[in-house]
């Protein structure tokens, strides 16, 4: 494994000449940058040096790196939005590094969820199409509903979207929901929502940042077809024990951090404890589920071992359990376990590495007591070990690379129609190699090339050998920059999923069968980003994403031996619209899609059931002094496809067995028509929130009250078959919060 990095770094160094590593003249400044108040890394601070162009912005964990440095006196200026700037003097020597670590301090205007601290001062040049940052304030601008939740802000976003109000299952770009890849601290999420999918298993209350690719991303993430979410946690604070407890109608959670030697830990848990709030999510059925999500991390770094090395330990539970009183009714059981290590090493040349291990597992099961449900059980376990290296050039450009190992098992066990048990188990190794090569030494110009290797596939059928990978961004005026990505993708691990349930809670992970190829995907997008002034943006994209070998129920199956799945290819394509507006006490987002989606099978061509053709989304969020914060969400979309019923006969059944033959009474079948030829009417829905934020001793108290869907529109979720019956989404819904912090 050692060879490796090596092997990459001396192949690469011939094609690029300018970018040496024995180049004596220029110096270098690295460090890191870190919140004085409590220890906190600060990802995405701005670092430059004044008088010049030279800068960089800190990565996750407050890592910067500015190369090529002439010789000579300079001041480092150290900028985030909210904290106070730092101005530190610095001498540069040719050929020698200058280590500077640097604490901010926060400024006095306090305004917590509302102001937003931590934007990304971002480079003109770097070729981002595609990815979207989202700190933890973004998270708290956009009404909780019932639950804050990360997934809901996603759905912000162009092209992402939901089939309902009761499910947080997102859909980016007209690709299925386990297209979407969510990563925890760089471990594999594989059931990231609660039961029957209504909100996240991530409490924001652990989230540090998210980095959210929709298409285009770098081959450093592989796996999925559609998109990639890296949720990083905060650490723990460094300097004194805190603790925050908060309580809603649905549940209550409490998180407690404070200082260990040479450290902090941070834990926190969540706990559902009324679950007849969510009836209105269910049309006043009962909501007989109950649920928990539990998580830590310890952080370490020890600078009279090495100043230039950081640990990071992590763990994260959670389960759900739907309990019927009715014993006619099924139970479901769901289950997500990881434990994980991060290593941060900073090496004596311009290279920074993470090495990070982990253990994902994920169980569900379905209990039918005495209802006709078959039982049945999934059980998933993965696990990952990665090396991912960063070389900063001279010229400013930069080398990525890495080596990332997964082993994957996976059991299904079922139950037939005679009562005997059936058990599909699979696993494999998966084995891939990327390298990446950014070019920034041009100011206006930014591009990167980019190939993922896989060695070793899971499934019998390997995917693409290797998948090549390209971003580009012109900066073509100070105020107006143009932006191209493309990709090939392939994906191996699925999970069993009917798209016309309207609620789906068993949705096992399964490796693609040994008789199918898996699935692959390329990623076309242009886009271009205009900076009207420093508070406000706006961006346009279009993107064409073609799909092959998707794996779908074969609903042609007759006899035994037919196959129970078949490939299906799929496309889709659209066009976006995201403009923002962010001065210090004011948030505004506006976003507009208009987007297709395809499948062909059995040689018909259909919409799936989350394809929308029109989506706006409107987000405004406001700091009204005095320690009161508003927010408000307006959503507007196209109606969902369904199937429509062509109508109706009676079939009559004999029994030739009989003399004379009996005639059973007849039966209503029904008759279908085109497969999601038509649309619900259009979906429309505001949301509030009103926050009060005000000290009680000495703890810092925060009152909520939240309404969704304030003016009640009667949004249709589906037609009852049997009565025609129009059954709605959420009516409108109050629900109050509370939080409190020593």
């Amino acid at each position: 494994m050692v060879a490796f990095p090596v092997l990459l770094l001396l192949l690469t160094q011939p094609l690029f000449p300018t970018a040496s590593f024995h180049d004596a003249d220029p110096g270098r400044v690295r460090g890191i940058v870190t919140d004085s108040s409590n220890g906190q890394p600060m990802a995405y601070a701005n670092v430059v040096l004044r008088g010049t162009s030279l800068g960089a912005s800190t990565n996750s964990v407050g890592y910067f790196h500015i190369a090529s440095i002439p010789s000579g006196r300079y001041t480092l200026v150290v900028s985030y939005l909210g904290y106070h700037t730092q101005l530190i003097p610095l001498t540069i020597e040719g050929g020698k590094t200058v280590q500077v670590n640097i604490r901010l301090a926060p400024s006095v205007i306090e305004t917590q969820e509302m102001i937003v601290v931590g934007e990304r001062p971002e480079r003109l040049n770097e070729p981002d199409l595609g990815m979207q940052k989202i700190s933890a304030q973004d998270i708290a601008i956009v009404p909780p509903g019932v639950e804050p939740d990360i997934f809901r802000t996603l759905q912000m976003s162009p092209s992402v979207g939901a089939t309902s109000d009761i499910s947080a299952r997102y859909f980016v770009r007209g690709g299925g929901s386990d297209q979407n890849l969510v990563l925890l601290n760089g471990a594999t999420l594989y059931s990231p929502f609660h039961t029957l999918g209504i909100f996240s298993v991530v409490d924001p209350e652990m989230v540090s940042l998210l980095e959210f690719h929709k298409g285009g991303f770098p081959p450093s993430y592989g796996g999925r077809l559609s998109s990639i979410l890296n949720v990083v946690t905060r650490d723990g604070n460094r300097n004194e024990f805190h603790g925050v407890g908060s309580a809603s109608l649905l549940s209550g959670k409490v998180a407690v951090e404070g200082p260990i030697p040479s450290g902090s830990f941070l834990v926190t848990g969540r706990k559902s404890w009324y679950a007849d709030v969510m009836k209105k999510y269910l049309n006043n059925r009962d909501a007989p589920f109950d649920f928990y999500d539990f998580s830590w991390k310890i952080s370490s770094a020890e600078p009279s071992i090495d100043r230039n090395s950081r640990f990071a330990f992590h763990g994260f539970f959670s389960g759900d359990q739907v309990k019927n009183d009715d014993p006619f009714r099924e139970d479901y059981l769901v289950r997500n376990r990881i434990l994980g290590l991060n290593w941060h090493k900073i090496w004596s040349n311009p290279l920074y590495s993470i090495v990070s291990v982990s253990i994902s597992g994920f169980d569900a099961e379905v209990m039918p007591k005495l209802s006709p449900t078959k039982p049945r059980k999934n059980k998933l376990s993965d696990f990952t070990a990665d090396w991912d290296f960063t070389y900063v050039y001279d010229s400013r450009d930069e080398l990525n690379f890495g080596l990332q190992n997964k082993f994957l098992s996976t059991t299904l066990e079922l139950e037939n129609t005679f009562g005997n048990r059936i058990s599909f188990d699979q696993s494999g190794w998966d084995v891939n190699a990327y390298v990446d090569y950014r070019f920034y030494r041009w100011e206006s110009i930014g591009i990167t090339i980019g190939i993922r290797f896989k060695f070793e596939a899971i499934s019998e059928y390997r995917p693409l050998l290797y998948e090549p990978r390209a971003s580009f961004t012109y900066r073509m005026t100070p105020s107006i920059s143009l932006k191209a990505a493309f990709g090939w993708y392939s994906q191996e691990l699925l999970t069993l999923s009917d798209e016309n349930e309207l609620i789906s809670v068993f949705e096992p992970w399964i490796i693609t069968p040994t008789y199918l190829n898996s699935a692959q995907a390329t990623h076309l997008s242009l886009g271009a980003k205009v900076y009207w002034v420093d508070d406000c943006t706006t961006e346009f994209e279009v993107y064409y994403k073609p799909i092959r070998d998707l794996i779908d129920e074969n609903e042609e199956k007759f006899m035994a031996t037919d196959r129970d799945f078949i490939n299906v290819d799929g496309e889709s394509y659209g066009v976006e619209f995201l403009s923002q507006y962010e001065p210090q006490r004011l948030h505004m987002k506006f976003g507009y899609a208009l987007t297709w989606a395809h499948k062909m099978k059995d040689g018909v061509r259909y919409y799936p059931r989350y394809d929308a053709r029109h989506a706006v989304n409107a987000l405004m969020g406001v700091d009204l002094g005095s320690g009161w914060q508003a927010s408000a969400t307006w959503v507007l979309r196209s109606g969902m496809p369904f199937t429509p019923i062509a109508g109706f006969y009676d079939r009559v059944t004999v029994n030739p067995w009989s003399e004379p033959y009996d005639y059973v009474v007849p039966e209503a079948v029904t008759l279908w028509g085109k497969r999601n030829s038509s649309r619900l009417p259009y979906y429309h829905r505001l949301d509030l929130s009103l926050i009060k934020q005000f000290h009680l001793g000495g703890a810092a108290v925060a009152f909520g009250a939240n309404v969704v869907n304030a003016y009640d529109q009667k949004n249709i979720f589906y037609f009852n078959r049997d009565t025609g019956e129009e059954v709605y989404m959420l009516r409108i819904l109050p629900s109050v919060s509370l939080k409190v912090e020593l």
